[in-house]
């Protein structure tokens, strides 16, 4: 246990009122590893991190910039991020 306080669902509403030079906000929950950061310019770009398993490292992925990629998108492009990470297959379902 890290000894923070449980954060709470990222939404449409938190990246719209994000401010430059803000902290990042992190997904929870199943969306765990999706991160969101306005930059200088105030541009808010999604983040995958995950731990590599070749490596042990932290790796991070930019996944797209916000509006452009919904909320709904990025948490979308996590999962398949964190499936070909793991080298699991998808299910075609």
């Amino acid at each position: 246990m890290t000894g923070k306080p449980a954060g709470m669902l990222l939404s449409s509403r938190a990246l719209e009122t994000m401010k430059s030079g803000g902290s990042d906000k992190a997904d929870v929950g199943e969306n765990r590893g999706l991160r969101v950061s306005c930059g200088k310019t105030g541009v808010k770009s999604f983040f995958c991190r995950y731990t590599s398993s070749v490596t042990g490292k932290l790796v991070q992925v930019k996944i797209g910039n916000f509006p452009q990629v919904s909320l709904t998108i990025a948490r979308t492009k996590l999962h398949e991020t964190q499936v070909a990470a793991s080298g699991r297959a998808m299910s075609c379902d």
